[in-house]
């Protein structure tokens, strides 16, 4: 005899394998992936709203002087460099995640898929959701050049001519995924290993990629300083042209620099 469950039993408990595929299930579910991609969304606000470091630094230090009670609990949200941010990083890289755990096996499908050859006309056409019966004159091989002049995927049979389409639409899907995750890969890269600077320099004087040289440095959280291309300049000469008539009267229109370029970082 086998004891009967008990409504207060506790079920067994996962193990890790089973709780790491149930992870990865709900990771790779087109549900989370559009949570993540709202919450992506919701934490680009802050990041239009509020002054960010790596946009205008100047800015973001007056707006930091208007505020200083607001002010270090942004710093600890990192809401002064949202898109550098810990939290705004985990939520992308999570829907990079999600995403190709979502591409990945509907890709395979679709290309095994496409290398299959329709399904044989059924017998009974009844069972089908939709079906219509007509009589026609024209041969299994006239039947088959028609289908396929209007883009089906067409199999002969002994007795029937099988054909399918509407592929393109699940390609276009696929495509779509895709384009959201190049665009997803591209920022990761670029937020995490990239760097932005600027620097004045003024005719006569020079510049040496290093750190020390720029006057507003941000670099990404995996930036490694000695990435920097080993470059220096010297600026020889620099010309402005103004816009001399109209409404737009003294306004740069052109700039011109000719520089001293070398492979190395001393100026």
């Amino acid at each position: 005899m086998s004891k009967s469950p008990q409504p207060n039993d506790a079920p067994p408990a996962l193990k890790p394998s089973e709780f790491a595929r149930w992870c990865w299930r709900q990771i790779t579910s087109m549900r989370t992936a559009l949570i993540l991609l709202f919450l992506l969304a919701l934490g680009s606000i802050p990041g239009s709203v509020i002054p960010q470091a790596q946009v205008d630094s100047q800015r973001m230090f007056r707006w930091q002087d208007q505020h200083p009670k607001l002010t270090p609990i942004y710093e600890k949200l990192g809401l002064f460099n949202v898109y550098g941010s810990a939290w705004f990083a985990a939520i992308y890289i999570l829907l990079m995640v999600s995403l190709i755990g979502c591409i990945l096996p509907r890709l395979a499908v679709y290309a095994r898929a496409l290398r299959s050859r329709p399904p044989k006309t059924p017998k009974n056409l009844l069972r089908l959701p939709e079906s219509r019966e007509v009589e026609t004159s024209a041969s299994l091989d006239d039947v088959a050049a028609i289908l396929r002049k209007r883009r089906y995927r067409v199999d002969v049979h002994e007795d029937s001519v099988a054909a399918e389409r509407g592929y393109l639409r699940e390609a276009g899907n696929l495509l779509f995924h895709f384009s959201i995750l190049i665009v997803l890969v591209g920022f990761a890269i670029g937020s995490l290993w990239g760097y932005r600077g600027g620097v004045i320099v003024v005719t006569g004087d020079g510049f040496a990629n290093t750190l020390s040289q720029y006057d507003d440095f941000q670099g990404g959280r995996l930036f490694a300083p000695n990435s920097l291309e080993p470059i220096s300049f010297t600026v020889d000469d620099f010309k402005v042209e103004f816009i001399t008539e109209g409404r737009q009267a003294g306004t740069a229109q052109k700039f011109k620099a000719r520089l001293t370029y070398r492979d190395d970082p001393q100026a």
